[in-house]
Protein backbone atom coordinates (compact mmCIF):
# COMPACT_ATOMS: atom_id res chain seq x y z
CA UNK A 1 0.00 0.00 0.00
CA UNK A 2 1.72 3.70 -0.35
CA UNK A 3 1.34 5.88 1.60
CA UNK A 4 1.08 9.54 1.76
CA UNK A 5 3.74 11.75 1.83
CA UNK A 6 2.07 13.55 5.05
CA UNK A 7 1.83 10.60 6.99
CA UNK A 8 5.62 9.88 5.93
CA UNK A 9 6.41 12.95 7.52
CA UNK A 10 4.41 12.41 10.38
CA UNK A 11 5.80 9.05 11.14
CA UNK A 12 10.09 10.92 10.41
CA UNK A 13 9.58 14.14 12.27
CA UNK A 14 13.20 13.92 13.60
CA UNK A 15 14.39 14.81 10.15
CA UNK A 16 11.92 17.79 9.03
CA UNK A 17 14.55 20.29 8.96
CA UNK A 18 16.44 18.44 6.07
CA UNK A 19 17.12 19.34 2.74
CA UNK A 20 14.67 17.20 1.01
CA UNK A 21 16.56 15.55 -2.78
CA UNK A 22 14.19 16.76 -5.87
CA UNK A 23 14.45 14.41 -8.90
CA UNK A 24 16.94 13.62 -10.84
CA UNK A 25 18.31 11.63 -7.41
CA UNK A 26 16.33 9.17 -9.30
CA UNK A 27 17.44 5.34 -8.13
CA UNK A 28 19.31 2.51 -9.82
CA UNK A 29 16.25 0.47 -11.05
CA UNK A 30 14.77 3.77 -11.69
CA UNK A 31 17.77 4.78 -14.35
CA UNK A 32 17.26 0.71 -15.68
CA UNK A 33 13.96 0.89 -16.49
CA UNK A 34 14.31 4.00 -18.06
CA UNK A 35 17.28 3.15 -20.04
CA UNK A 36 15.17 -0.22 -21.18
CA UNK A 37 12.41 1.97 -22.24
CA UNK A 38 14.63 4.28 -24.13
CA UNK A 39 16.23 1.25 -25.88
CA UNK A 40 12.89 0.43 -26.94
CA UNK A 41 10.85 3.57 -28.16
CA UNK A 42 11.04 4.55 -32.20
CA UNK A 43 12.06 8.05 -32.21
CA UNK A 44 9.37 10.75 -33.54
CA UNK A 45 6.00 10.04 -34.89
CA UNK A 46 2.16 10.88 -33.77
CA UNK A 47 0.58 9.86 -30.84
CA UNK A 48 -3.44 10.39 -31.57
CA UNK A 49 -5.14 10.24 -28.22
CA UNK A 50 -9.32 9.90 -27.89
CA UNK A 51 -10.79 11.86 -25.38
CA UNK A 52 -14.49 12.95 -24.09
CA UNK A 53 -14.10 16.02 -23.02
CA UNK A 54 -12.86 19.29 -25.42
CA UNK A 55 -9.91 21.23 -24.06
CA UNK A 56 -10.68 23.48 -21.31
CA UNK A 57 -7.68 26.27 -21.38
CA UNK A 58 -8.60 28.91 -19.04
CA UNK A 59 -8.60 26.10 -16.36
CA UNK A 60 -5.44 25.07 -16.15
CA UNK A 61 -5.02 26.34 -12.22
CA UNK A 62 -7.85 24.45 -11.49
CA UNK A 63 -8.13 20.53 -12.89
CA UNK A 64 -10.47 19.87 -15.50
CA UNK A 65 -11.31 16.58 -16.98
CA UNK A 66 -10.83 18.61 -20.83
CA UNK A 67 -6.94 19.08 -19.75
CA UNK A 68 -6.25 15.47 -18.02
CA UNK A 69 -3.89 15.02 -21.54
CA UNK A 70 -2.57 17.82 -22.05
CA UNK A 71 -2.10 19.79 -18.81
CA UNK A 72 1.23 17.57 -17.54
CA UNK A 73 2.78 17.91 -21.74
CA UNK A 74 2.52 21.20 -21.73
CA UNK A 75 3.12 22.46 -18.42
CA UNK A 76 5.17 21.55 -15.32
CA UNK A 77 4.77 21.83 -11.39
CA UNK A 78 7.01 22.73 -8.97
CA UNK A 79 7.12 18.89 -7.44
CA UNK A 80 5.26 15.90 -8.17
CA UNK A 81 4.53 13.27 -5.58
CA UNK A 82 5.51 9.84 -6.53
CA UNK A 83 2.84 6.95 -7.28
CA UNK A 84 4.92 4.28 -6.26
CA UNK A 85 7.00 5.75 -3.06
CA UNK A 86 4.54 8.46 -1.79
CA UNK A 87 7.52 11.12 -1.93
CA UNK A 88 7.27 14.68 -3.45
CA UNK A 89 10.05 14.56 -6.52
CA UNK A 90 11.13 17.59 -7.78
CA UNK A 91 10.08 18.76 -11.41
CA UNK A 92 10.93 22.79 -11.14
CA UNK A 93 12.01 22.87 -7.31
CA UNK A 94 15.42 20.85 -7.30
CA UNK A 95 15.35 21.11 -3.48
CA UNK A 96 13.84 22.24 -0.62
CA UNK A 97 13.50 22.90 3.41
CA UNK A 98 10.62 22.09 5.92
CA UNK A 99 10.63 24.19 8.74
CA UNK A 100 10.43 21.75 11.74
CA UNK A 101 6.85 23.58 12.87
CA UNK A 102 6.11 23.01 9.02
CA UNK A 103 5.32 26.97 9.07
CA UNK A 104 7.94 27.92 6.54
CA UNK A 105 9.47 26.57 3.59
CA UNK A 106 12.70 27.38 1.17
CA UNK A 107 12.55 26.31 -2.27
CA UNK A 108 15.63 26.13 -4.95
CA UNK A 109 14.79 25.95 -8.30
CA UNK A 110 16.09 24.47 -11.23
CA UNK A 111 17.82 27.27 -13.97
CA UNK A 112 17.99 25.61 -16.59
CA UNK A 113 14.01 25.92 -17.40
CA UNK A 114 12.44 28.11 -20.09
CA UNK A 115 9.46 28.94 -21.61
CA UNK A 116 8.11 28.11 -25.18
CA UNK A 117 8.30 31.74 -25.82
CA UNK A 118 12.52 30.99 -24.70
CA UNK A 119 12.10 33.28 -21.71
CA UNK A 120 13.95 31.74 -18.73
CA UNK A 121 11.65 31.07 -15.95
CA UNK A 122 12.28 32.55 -12.29
CA UNK A 123 10.95 32.53 -8.73
CA UNK A 124 9.03 35.74 -10.63
CA UNK A 125 6.73 32.94 -12.17
CA UNK A 126 6.09 31.06 -9.46
CA UNK A 127 5.67 33.83 -7.56
CA UNK A 128 3.03 35.12 -9.75
CA UNK A 129 1.76 31.40 -9.69
CA UNK A 130 0.19 31.50 -6.33
CA UNK A 131 -0.96 34.95 -6.66
CA UNK A 132 -3.53 33.91 -9.51
CA UNK A 133 -4.48 30.16 -7.39
CA UNK A 134 -4.62 32.80 -4.64
CA UNK A 135 -7.13 34.96 -6.58
CA UNK A 136 -10.64 34.66 -6.23
CA UNK A 137 -11.46 35.43 -9.37
CA UNK A 138 -9.69 32.88 -10.23
CA UNK A 139 -12.19 30.21 -9.20
CA UNK A 140 -8.79 27.74 -8.48
CA UNK A 141 -10.41 24.50 -6.49
CA UNK A 142 -6.88 24.30 -4.66
CA UNK A 143 -7.20 28.39 -3.28
CA UNK A 144 -8.21 27.18 -0.01
CA UNK A 145 -4.99 25.47 0.55
CA UNK A 146 -2.62 28.26 -1.46
CA UNK A 147 -4.66 30.70 1.19
CA UNK A 148 -2.91 29.60 4.12
CA UNK A 149 0.12 30.74 2.50
CA UNK A 150 1.00 34.11 4.15
CA UNK A 151 3.84 35.65 2.38
CA UNK A 152 5.69 33.93 -1.10
CA UNK A 153 8.84 36.16 -1.36
CA UNK A 154 11.86 35.92 -4.39
CA UNK A 155 15.32 34.79 -3.17
CA UNK A 156 17.14 35.69 -5.93
CA UNK A 157 16.16 34.24 -9.66
CA UNK A 158 15.96 31.30 -8.31
CA UNK A 159 14.91 30.72 -5.05
CA UNK A 160 11.41 31.47 -3.25
CA UNK A 161 10.59 31.48 0.34
CA UNK A 162 7.51 30.58 2.02
CA UNK A 163 5.43 31.41 5.27
CA UNK A 164 2.26 29.58 5.93
CA UNK A 165 -0.55 30.87 8.11
CA UNK A 166 -0.61 27.51 9.75
CA UNK A 167 1.38 24.34 10.19
CA UNK A 168 0.80 23.10 5.92
CA UNK A 169 2.52 19.68 5.47
CA UNK A 170 0.18 19.34 2.46
CA UNK A 171 1.48 21.86 0.58
CA UNK A 172 3.03 19.26 -1.63
CA UNK A 173 -0.69 18.90 -2.71
CA UNK A 174 -1.38 22.06 -3.60
CA UNK A 175 2.50 21.97 -5.83
CA UNK A 176 1.14 18.79 -7.50
CA UNK A 177 -1.80 20.32 -9.26
CA UNK A 178 -0.25 23.91 -9.49
CA UNK A 179 1.43 24.37 -12.84
CA UNK A 180 3.85 27.12 -13.39
CA UNK A 181 2.42 29.64 -16.27
CA UNK A 182 4.06 32.32 -17.83
CA UNK A 183 3.58 35.30 -16.31
CA UNK A 184 3.84 37.49 -19.61
CA UNK A 185 0.88 35.37 -21.41
CA UNK A 186 -1.18 34.36 -18.89
CA UNK A 187 -3.90 36.54 -20.11
CA UNK A 188 -3.61 34.92 -23.26
CA UNK A 189 -4.75 31.21 -21.94
CA UNK A 190 -8.40 31.16 -21.87
CA UNK A 191 -8.85 31.65 -25.64
CA UNK A 192 -6.62 28.39 -26.53
CA UNK A 193 -4.83 30.80 -28.74
CA UNK A 194 -1.62 31.25 -26.63
CA UNK A 195 -1.16 28.31 -24.43
CA UNK A 196 3.01 28.62 -23.05
CA UNK A 197 4.38 26.20 -20.72
CA UNK A 198 7.52 24.78 -19.85
CA UNK A 199 6.84 20.98 -20.94
CA UNK A 200 7.94 19.00 -23.06
CA UNK A 201 5.60 19.62 -25.65
CA UNK A 202 4.36 23.27 -26.77
CA UNK A 203 0.61 23.98 -27.54
CA UNK A 204 0.28 24.01 -31.43
CA UNK A 205 -2.90 24.53 -31.86
CA UNK A 206 -6.56 24.05 -30.60
CA UNK A 207 -9.89 23.87 -32.47
CA UNK A 208 -13.27 23.70 -30.52
CA UNK A 209 -14.97 20.46 -30.24
CA UNK A 210 -12.37 19.22 -32.29
CA UNK A 211 -9.25 18.66 -32.00
CA UNK A 212 -5.93 19.62 -30.32
CA UNK A 213 -2.65 19.27 -30.93
CA UNK A 214 0.63 19.30 -29.49
CA UNK A 215 4.35 19.53 -30.79
CA UNK A 216 7.79 18.52 -29.37
CA UNK A 217 9.83 21.23 -27.57
CA UNK A 218 13.23 21.53 -29.33
CA UNK A 219 14.62 23.93 -26.50
CA UNK A 220 13.56 21.64 -23.66
CA UNK A 221 16.14 21.31 -21.39
CA UNK A 222 16.37 17.54 -21.67
CA UNK A 223 14.37 17.76 -25.35
CA UNK A 224 16.23 13.96 -26.20
CA UNK A 225 14.49 12.15 -23.59
CA UNK A 226 11.54 13.41 -25.68
CA UNK A 227 10.30 10.59 -28.07
CA UNK A 228 7.15 11.38 -29.75
CA UNK A 229 6.75 14.76 -32.41
CA UNK A 230 3.22 15.56 -31.61
CA UNK A 231 0.72 14.57 -29.73
CA UNK A 232 -3.15 14.51 -31.51
CA UNK A 233 -5.99 14.95 -29.09
CA UNK A 234 -9.36 14.25 -30.43
CA UNK A 235 -12.81 15.26 -29.17
CA UNK A 236 -14.53 11.17 -29.19
CA UNK A 237 -17.76 12.00 -26.71
CA UNK A 238 -19.44 8.81 -28.03
CA UNK A 239 -17.72 5.97 -26.49
CA UNK A 240 -19.01 3.46 -28.88
CA UNK A 241 -17.17 5.64 -31.40
CA UNK A 242 -14.03 5.96 -29.19
CA UNK A 243 -14.01 1.99 -28.65
CA UNK A 244 -14.51 1.85 -33.06
CA UNK A 245 -11.91 4.27 -33.06
CA UNK A 246 -9.40 2.42 -31.07
CA UNK A 247 -10.02 -0.98 -32.70
CA UNK A 248 -9.52 0.70 -35.93
CA UNK A 249 -5.83 1.73 -35.25
CA UNK A 250 -7.42 5.62 -35.64
CA UNK A 251 -6.36 6.13 -32.17
CA UNK A 252 -3.65 4.20 -30.29
CA UNK A 253 -4.85 5.44 -27.24
CA UNK A 254 -8.61 5.80 -25.54
CA UNK A 255 -9.58 7.51 -22.50
CA UNK A 256 -12.96 8.10 -22.03
CA UNK A 257 -14.72 4.76 -22.91
CA UNK A 258 -16.90 2.73 -20.17
CA UNK A 259 -14.98 0.79 -17.86
CA UNK A 260 -16.40 -2.65 -19.31
CA UNK A 261 -15.40 -1.60 -22.69
CA UNK A 262 -12.04 -0.36 -21.74
CA UNK A 263 -11.55 -3.82 -19.65
CA UNK A 264 -12.82 -6.02 -22.40
CA UNK A 265 -10.60 -4.46 -25.17
CA UNK A 266 -7.90 -4.31 -23.06
CA UNK A 267 -7.58 -7.97 -22.75
CA UNK A 268 -7.64 -8.14 -26.47
CA UNK A 269 -4.51 -9.23 -28.58
CA UNK A 270 -2.75 -6.04 -28.92
CA UNK A 271 -4.14 -4.03 -26.40
CA UNK A 272 -3.28 -3.16 -22.98
CA UNK A 273 -5.11 -1.22 -19.65
CA UNK A 274 -3.51 1.86 -18.32
CA UNK A 275 -4.45 2.61 -14.53
CA UNK A 276 -4.01 5.77 -13.19
CA UNK A 277 -5.29 7.96 -10.62
CA UNK A 278 -8.31 7.40 -9.04
CA UNK A 279 -11.94 9.12 -8.90
CA UNK A 280 -14.65 9.40 -6.20
CA UNK A 281 -18.24 9.03 -7.58
CA UNK A 282 -20.64 11.09 -5.42
CA UNK A 283 -24.16 12.38 -4.83
CA UNK A 284 -24.88 16.04 -3.56
CA UNK A 285 -27.96 17.70 -2.08
CA UNK A 286 -28.72 21.87 -1.84
CA UNK A 287 -29.81 21.66 1.57
CA UNK A 288 -31.24 24.89 0.98
CA UNK A 289 -34.04 23.31 -1.45
CA UNK A 290 -36.58 20.84 -0.76
CA UNK A 291 -36.69 18.28 -0.09
CA UNK A 292 -33.13 18.02 0.96
CA UNK A 293 -33.67 20.55 3.39
CA UNK A 294 -34.75 17.90 5.70
CA UNK A 295 -32.31 15.64 6.86
CA UNK A 296 -34.18 12.57 6.65
CA UNK A 297 -34.72 13.03 3.10
CA UNK A 298 -30.70 13.10 2.45
CA UNK A 299 -30.31 9.76 4.96
CA UNK A 300 -32.77 8.02 2.87
CA UNK A 301 -31.49 8.63 -0.04
CA UNK A 302 -28.02 6.94 1.51
CA UNK A 303 -30.37 4.22 1.99
CA UNK A 304 -32.29 3.90 -1.06
CA UNK A 305 -29.23 4.02 -3.18
CA UNK A 306 -27.70 0.10 -4.50
CA UNK A 307 -23.96 1.09 -4.62
CA UNK A 308 -23.13 -2.83 -5.38
CA UNK A 309 -24.98 -2.95 -8.51
CA UNK A 310 -23.85 0.56 -9.88
CA UNK A 311 -20.21 -0.62 -8.97
CA UNK A 312 -20.88 -4.35 -10.86
CA UNK A 313 -23.45 -2.80 -13.98
CA UNK A 314 -21.45 0.60 -14.49
CA UNK A 315 -18.09 -0.04 -13.43
CA UNK A 316 -17.43 -3.42 -13.75
CA UNK A 317 -17.03 -4.62 -10.72
CA UNK A 318 -12.90 -2.63 -10.42
CA UNK A 319 -14.32 -0.01 -7.80
CA UNK A 320 -15.15 0.00 -3.97
CA UNK A 321 -18.44 1.29 -2.92
CA UNK A 322 -18.39 3.43 -0.06
CA UNK A 323 -19.97 6.19 2.69
CA UNK A 324 -16.99 7.85 2.87
CA UNK A 325 -15.21 10.08 0.60
CA UNK A 326 -12.01 8.57 0.83
CA UNK A 327 -10.10 5.55 -0.53
CA UNK A 328 -10.24 2.88 1.41
CA UNK A 329 -6.33 2.64 1.50
CA UNK A 330 -6.91 6.47 3.13
CA UNK A 331 -4.63 6.22 6.52
CA UNK A 332 -7.42 6.35 9.33
CA UNK A 333 -10.08 5.24 6.76
CA UNK A 334 -12.98 3.30 9.13
CA UNK A 335 -14.55 0.42 7.82
CA UNK A 336 -17.62 0.55 9.73
CA UNK A 337 -18.00 4.50 9.26
CA UNK A 338 -17.57 3.09 5.49
CA UNK A 339 -20.02 0.29 5.70
CA UNK A 340 -22.61 2.42 7.53
CA UNK A 341 -25.02 3.24 4.73
CA UNK A 342 -26.20 -0.39 3.02
CA UNK A 343 -28.56 -0.54 0.62
CA UNK A 344 -32.15 -0.68 3.16
CA UNK A 345 -35.06 0.03 0.75
CA UNK A 346 -37.45 -0.39 3.46
CA UNK A 347 -35.45 2.05 5.94
CA UNK A 348 -35.62 4.42 3.49
CA UNK A 349 -39.22 4.55 3.24
CA UNK A 350 -39.43 4.70 6.61
CA UNK A 351 -37.20 7.69 6.82
CA UNK A 352 -39.43 8.94 3.70
CA UNK A 353 -42.72 8.81 5.52
CA UNK A 354 -41.51 9.76 9.02
CA UNK A 355 -40.12 13.31 6.95
CA UNK A 356 -43.76 13.72 4.60
CA UNK A 357 -41.24 13.90 1.38
CA UNK A 358 -42.82 10.27 -0.08
CA UNK A 359 -43.70 11.01 -3.78
CA UNK A 360 -40.95 14.12 -4.08
CA UNK A 361 -40.12 15.28 -6.86
CA UNK A 362 -36.85 16.92 -8.23
CA UNK A 363 -34.11 17.47 -11.37
CA UNK A 364 -30.33 16.10 -10.93
CA UNK A 365 -27.44 17.85 -12.61
CA UNK A 366 -25.41 15.18 -14.52
CA UNK A 367 -22.34 15.84 -16.27
CA UNK A 368 -22.37 14.47 -19.77
CA UNK A 369 -20.04 11.78 -19.26
CA UNK A 370 -21.13 8.00 -19.66
CA UNK A 371 -19.96 6.98 -16.27
CA UNK A 372 -21.78 9.41 -14.65
CA UNK A 373 -25.19 9.41 -17.09
CA UNK A 374 -25.08 5.06 -15.90
CA UNK A 375 -24.62 5.92 -12.27
CA UNK A 376 -27.71 8.27 -12.59
CA UNK A 377 -29.99 5.84 -14.24
CA UNK A 378 -29.76 3.30 -11.36
CA UNK A 379 -29.74 6.13 -9.03
CA UNK A 380 -33.18 6.82 -10.64
CA UNK A 381 -34.71 3.60 -10.54
CA UNK A 382 -33.50 3.25 -6.90
CA UNK A 383 -35.39 6.14 -5.89
CA UNK A 384 -38.20 5.11 -7.67
CA UNK A 385 -38.50 2.23 -5.83
CA UNK A 386 -38.80 4.46 -2.17
CA UNK A 387 -41.59 6.51 -4.05
CA UNK A 388 -38.86 9.35 -4.97
CA UNK A 389 -38.84 11.10 -8.73
CA UNK A 390 -35.30 12.30 -9.99
CA UNK A 391 -35.13 13.71 -13.65
CA UNK A 392 -31.84 13.79 -15.16
CA UNK A 393 -30.88 17.53 -16.13
CA UNK A 394 -27.48 16.40 -18.42
CA UNK A 395 -25.07 19.53 -18.67
CA UNK A 396 -21.91 19.74 -20.64
CA UNK A 397 -18.86 19.37 -19.03
CA UNK A 398 -17.59 22.62 -19.19
CA UNK A 399 -21.36 24.37 -18.29
CA UNK A 400 -21.01 21.71 -15.19
CA UNK A 401 -17.48 22.73 -13.87
CA UNK A 402 -18.98 26.42 -14.14
CA UNK A 403 -21.45 25.50 -12.25
CA UNK A 404 -19.18 23.94 -9.53
CA UNK A 405 -16.97 26.84 -9.86
CA UNK A 406 -20.10 29.33 -9.02
CA UNK A 407 -21.28 26.89 -6.13
CA UNK A 408 -24.50 27.05 -7.96
CA UNK A 409 -25.35 24.00 -9.80
CA UNK A 410 -29.11 24.81 -10.39
CA UNK A 411 -30.70 22.00 -9.06
CA UNK A 412 -31.60 20.56 -5.79
CA UNK A 413 -29.47 17.41 -6.13
CA UNK A 414 -26.01 16.67 -8.75
CA UNK A 415 -23.69 14.09 -9.65
CA UNK A 416 -19.86 14.72 -8.22
CA UNK A 417 -16.76 13.78 -9.53
CA UNK A 418 -13.70 14.30 -8.26
CA UNK A 419 -9.95 12.96 -7.87
CA UNK A 420 -9.74 10.77 -4.21
CA UNK A 421 -6.24 11.41 -4.37
CA UNK A 422 -5.63 14.48 -1.91
CA UNK A 423 -4.97 13.64 1.93
CA UNK A 424 -8.34 14.56 4.02
CA UNK A 425 -6.01 17.43 5.20
CA UNK A 426 -6.40 18.66 1.30
CA UNK A 427 -9.51 17.41 0.85
CA UNK A 428 -12.02 19.12 2.91
CA UNK A 429 -10.51 22.69 1.98
CA UNK A 430 -10.30 21.63 -1.82
CA UNK A 431 -13.20 19.63 -2.94
CA UNK A 432 -15.77 21.72 -3.64
CA UNK A 433 -18.74 18.96 -1.98
CA UNK A 434 -16.73 19.10 1.42
CA UNK A 435 -15.34 22.10 1.78
CA UNK A 436 -16.71 24.26 4.90
CA UNK A 437 -17.24 27.74 3.15
CA UNK A 438 -19.63 27.88 0.48
CA UNK A 439 -19.70 24.05 -0.59
CA UNK A 440 -21.60 23.16 -3.51
CA UNK A 441 -24.48 21.99 -1.17
CA UNK A 442 -24.49 25.22 0.77
CA UNK A 443 -24.12 23.16 3.95
CA UNK A 444 -22.30 25.40 7.21
CA UNK A 445 -22.75 24.73 10.71
CA UNK A 446 -20.39 25.86 13.40
CA UNK A 447 -19.71 22.10 13.96
CA UNK A 448 -19.01 21.77 10.75
CA UNK A 449 -16.07 23.84 10.86
CA UNK A 450 -14.80 22.56 13.70
CA UNK A 451 -14.69 19.34 12.31
CA UNK A 452 -12.56 20.52 9.16
CA UNK A 453 -10.26 22.37 11.12
CA UNK A 454 -9.45 19.59 13.12
CA UNK A 455 -9.13 17.18 9.96
CA UNK A 456 -6.07 20.45 8.99
CA UNK A 457 -4.79 20.86 12.15
CA UNK A 458 -4.14 17.09 13.33
CA UNK A 459 0.08 17.06 13.47
CA UNK A 460 0.14 13.07 14.51
CA UNK A 461 -0.95 10.23 13.61
CA UNK A 462 -3.26 9.66 16.26
CA UNK A 463 -4.60 13.14 15.65
CA UNK A 464 -4.98 12.79 12.43
CA UNK A 465 -7.02 9.32 12.96
CA UNK A 466 -9.00 11.09 15.93
CA UNK A 467 -9.93 14.05 13.51
CA UNK A 468 -11.04 11.54 10.57
CA UNK A 469 -13.37 9.97 12.54
CA UNK A 470 -14.90 12.56 14.08
CA UNK A 471 -15.67 14.03 10.83
CA UNK A 472 -16.71 10.88 9.36
CA UNK A 473 -19.16 10.55 12.27
CA UNK A 474 -20.99 14.26 11.60
CA UNK A 475 -20.37 14.00 7.73
CA UNK A 476 -22.76 10.81 7.72
CA UNK A 477 -25.05 11.75 10.17
CA UNK A 478 -25.50 15.47 8.42
CA UNK A 479 -25.88 13.40 5.01
CA UNK A 480 -24.99 16.88 2.67
CA UNK A 481 -22.91 14.86 0.13
CA UNK A 482 -23.68 10.73 -0.66
CA UNK A 483 -20.39 9.20 -1.53
CA UNK A 484 -21.25 6.40 -3.56
CA UNK A 485 -17.83 4.68 -4.81
CA UNK A 486 -14.14 5.29 -5.16
CA UNK A 487 -12.42 3.23 -8.36
CA UNK A 488 -9.39 4.08 -9.88
CA UNK A 489 -9.13 5.38 -13.69
CA UNK A 490 -8.98 3.33 -16.44
CA UNK A 491 -8.07 3.86 -19.88
CA UNK A 492 -7.17 1.48 -22.96
CA UNK A 493 -4.03 1.65 -25.44
CA UNK A 494 -2.65 -0.13 -28.31
CA UNK A 495 0.75 -2.00 -28.25
CA UNK A 496 2.08 0.27 -30.74
CA UNK A 497 1.98 2.87 -27.81
CA UNK A 498 3.95 2.69 -24.73
CA UNK A 499 5.18 4.52 -21.84
CA UNK A 500 2.14 6.38 -20.62
CA UNK A 501 2.10 7.35 -16.93
CA UNK A 502 0.39 9.22 -14.44
CA UNK A 503 0.40 11.38 -11.70
CA UNK A 504 -1.27 10.41 -8.28
CA UNK A 505 -3.93 13.11 -9.10
CA UNK A 506 -4.60 10.80 -12.39
CA UNK A 507 -3.40 13.20 -14.49
CA UNK A 508 -2.58 11.38 -17.80
CA UNK A 509 1.73 11.70 -18.10
CA UNK A 510 2.78 11.35 -22.35
CA UNK A 511 6.57 13.33 -21.55
CA UNK A 512 8.33 9.97 -22.09
CA UNK A 513 5.63 7.75 -24.38
CA UNK A 514 6.95 6.83 -27.64
CA UNK A 515 5.55 4.66 -30.25
CA UNK A 516 6.76 0.82 -30.66
CA UNK A 517 6.59 0.73 -34.49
Amino acid sequence: MTKSFRRRRLVVAAVLGAVLAAAGCTSAVEQADQAAANAAAKEGGTLVVAQANDAQPESFLSPALGNITAQYAVFETLTLIDTKTGEPKGVLAKSWTMAPDYKSMDLQLRDDVTFHTGRKMTSADVLYTIQQVQNPANTVGTRFIAEQIASATADGDYGVKLTFKRPLPNVFDLFEIMPVVDKETFANYSDGKQVVGTGRFTWQSWTPGGKLELAKYPGYRDAKGTHLDKIEIQVISDPTAELAAIRSGRVQYAMSMSALDTRTVSNEPGYALVESGGAAQSLGFDVTKAPFDNKLVRQAVHYAIDRDRIVDQVEGGQAEATSLPWKTSTPGYDTKQGEQYTYQPDKAKQLLAQAGDEGASFTVVVPDIPESVGIFEIVQNNLKAVGLNATAQVVSTTDYDQRIAQRNLGAPAFLMRNSNALSPASAVVSRPELVADNNNSHFTTPEYTEAVDAVTSALTPEEQKQALTDYNEYFLDQAFALPVLTRATLSARSAKVDGITSTIQGFINLNTAYLTD
